[in-house]
């Protein structure tokens, strides 16, 4: 309405005191004021709403939507800790949006998430084992012997920011960043947060890249063990070069010897078993008198 209104404006400057652009105009203006009003009443009641330790979303330097946690509210400024890399931020108002875990129905035994690891506060990739009787998820951190029961809410989708590439140095804040007109005191205080930004984001790359070599590991001894199943299970061709030298291509069985039969041999009769008769054959007949 903000674009209408001040193209509206210009035509005004070419046509001064047209009535049906002056009309315009007025109706414009009124939509705009309201729609300013409704917002601002929206942004006060939801910041009235947030409170510190919250989880919301909140954007990063990057443009995209992270899973982050309220650490402080300066006004209208809002400290925040995004709580799958462990990097501090901070953000306005219209750069926060509700929180949102994963879904029921993608929660399962076997599914890849992000787990919620309550000794930091931070998220990490982890395997669901099973669903409790309670209710709860059981699940396994990956890389790491420790398990945990969590709740629905504590649990966020493996994708979310895994079709993000990871940064490959930690992004410090700007209003952490060291500018000239800052004492002593304020200069420690920030390379100590720097440093500590620097160290956790180490911490996590490691991870990430153990953690996607591992991954490439399994799925290679995975198709390894399919391929060798399938070998396993595949017909052998009667077309095949035979195993011996006595097979025969084009035979079922080809790796067997060839069938042996005995030699031939004309038969003997024994004298009194009959004879072949013809001429020269056969025995004498009784004299004649």
């Amino acid at each position: 309405h903000k674009n209408q209104l001040s193209q509206v404006e210009q035509l005004l400057i070419a046509k001064p005191g047209d009535p049906m652009l002056v009309k315009l105009h007025d109706d414009l203006k009124k939509v705009v004021e309201l729609t300013t009003d409704l917002m601002k009443a929206k942004n006060d009641q939801t910041s009235k709403q947030i409170k510190i330790g919250d989880r919301c979303q909140a954007i990063w330097t990057d443009g995209k939507w992270y899973t982050a946690r309220i650490d402080s509210i300066n006004g209208g400024k809002y400290g925040v800790t995004y709580l799958v890399y462990g990097n501090t931020g901070e953000v306005e108002l219209a750069n926060i949006r509700p929180y949102k875990h994963a879904k029921k129905s993608t929660v399962r035994a076997g599914a890849n998430v992000r787990a919620f690891y309550s000794v930091d506060g931070l998220f990490y990739p982890a395997t669901v084992e099973s669903l409790t009787s309670n209710g709860m998820y059981r699940v396994v951190f990956k890389g790491y012997k420790h398990k945990a029961e969590l709740a629905l809410v504590d649990i966020l989708p493996i994708k979310e920011e895994d079709n993000d590439q990871m940064p490959e140095k930690a992004v410090i804040p700007d209003h952490l960043k060291i500018k000239p007109t800052d004492n002593v005191k304020q200069k420690e205080l920030k390379k100590k947060k720097i440093k500590a930004i620097k160290s956790k984001f180490r911490k996590r790359k490691i991870e990430a890249r153990t953690e996607k070599k591992k991954n490439n590991w399994q799925t290679f001894l995975s198709g390894g063990r399919k391929k060798l199943k399938a070998l396993k299970n595949k017909k052998k061709s009667i077309f095949a070069s035979p195993d011996t030298v006595d097979g025969r291509v084009g035979v079922v069985g080809s790796g067997k010897a060839m069938t042996g039969f005995g030699d031939r041999k004309r038969h003997e009769f024994e004298d009194g078993q009959g004879g072949a008769s013809g001429a020269g054959g056969g025995a004498a007949g009784p004299l004649m008198q």
